[in-house]
């Protein structure tokens, strides 16, 4: 065979092991936002439940049906998980070891704010939608409540993701590219050592 042709097969193959390594990066990305995203989920079920007992707590001791009283009952019980929502993401839905910083609190406590904010905005805007459909203050309180927990759950994951632990986010993306580059490089060595194996042996055949 001749060298020409070596050298270009040694490039193919090079550039099509290097193909691979970066689909497979980039589903692993994916593979581990998705994986990150469920354990959010299960924390978010777990501050809920939280959420939803002092909510009913306050609806079973004091009934209403003000949409303005049901907000404030909303700041309390929004409140009363975070700090549970707060240790659980940091060290296991988005695995920081390290101690707490003063950074992060200061950026969860100003997700916090508007986090109620705009939860109080729903559940305003789901009771007064449901103010004339539902009559049981249990009832029509919960179902609000469950509506705005739905949107804001998507909500609150992006803040969380890419704001309170984004240095954690980034320090695994410069890992990964990392460990691409590393795998790169050790797939163009691989192809150059072939190369000029190949090369030497079919100089000594033509020496013969």
């Amino acid at each position: 065979m001749p060298l020409t042709d070596m050298e270009e097969k040694q490039t193919t193959e090079g550039s099509s092991t290097g193909a691979h390594v970066a689909i497979a990066h980039r589903l692993h990305t994916w593979s581990s936002t998705f994986r990150q995203f469920l354990r959010y989920c299960l924390v978010g079920g777990v501050n809920t439940a939280i959420d939803l007992l002092v909510l009913n707590i306050l609806l079973w001791r004091f009934p209403t049906n003000n949409v303005q009283v049901l907000v404030v009952y909303n700041s309390f019980a929004y409140s009363s998980g975070a700090v549970s929502s707060f240790f659980l993401n940091k060290y296991w839905t988005f695995r920081h070891k390290h101690r707490t910083t003063r950074r992060e609190v200061i950026r969860f406590a100003s997700i916090l704010l508007f986090e109620v904010l705009y939860s109080n905005g729903l559940v305003w805007l789901a009771g007064k939608t449901l103010q004339p459909v539902i009559a049981n203050p249990t009832l029509w309180g919960n179902t609000s409540k469950l509506l705005a927990v739905a949107v804001g759950a998507v909500i609150s994951y992006i803040f969380m993701r890419f704001w309170t632990f984004a240095s954690g986010s980034q320090n695994q993306a410069t890992q990964q590219e990392t460990a691409l580059e590393a795998a790169s490089k050790s797939t163009t060595v691989l192809a150059s050592s072939e190369a000029e194996h190949d090369h030497r042996a079919a100089g000594n055949k033509q020496a013969r």
